[in-house]
């Protein structure tokens, strides 16, 4: 490759690594607080993980004070389904455990569907 198509690349590159360095620069995507599934959530035994998630394009909420809950799999019967993101209002207190697939001790491999939890509601 001759110097000028070099220089050419280069500054292209510089253009293009701005804009994308200032994309990932965070999130302004308001999330809910989260923390982990409880011993009593019933898990699913699947036969094999989900697919990797999907690329979602987010609309603005309807209203302000909602939360961003993002896409999963979800397990039916005998197959995977995307169940797509969606704006949510945070119960009070409460917080929320995404979507989980883990691998168990004995090998088995369980699903936990994205939930939320209220201290002292069931």
């Amino acid at each position: 490759m001759d110097r000028r198509w070099m220089k050419v690349l280069l500054r292209r590159a510089r253009a293009l690594a701005l804009p994308l360095a200032l994309a990932g620069c965070g999130s302004s995507l308001p999330l809910p607080p989260t923390g982990p599934h409880l011993p009593s959530e019933p898990a699913v035994v699947v036969p094999y993980p989900p697919p990797p998630a999907r690329v979602e394009i987010i609309s603005p909420p309807e209203k302000p004070g909602l939360v961003w809950i993002d896409g999963e799999w979800q397990w039916r019967s005998r197959r995977w389904a995307w169940q797509p993101g969606r704006w949510e209002a945070v119960p009070p207190g409460g917080y929320f455990a995404p979507t989980a697939t883990v691998r168990r001790a004995d090998g088995s491999l369980v699903w936990f569907a994205g939930v939320w939890h209220v201290p002292g509601k069931k």
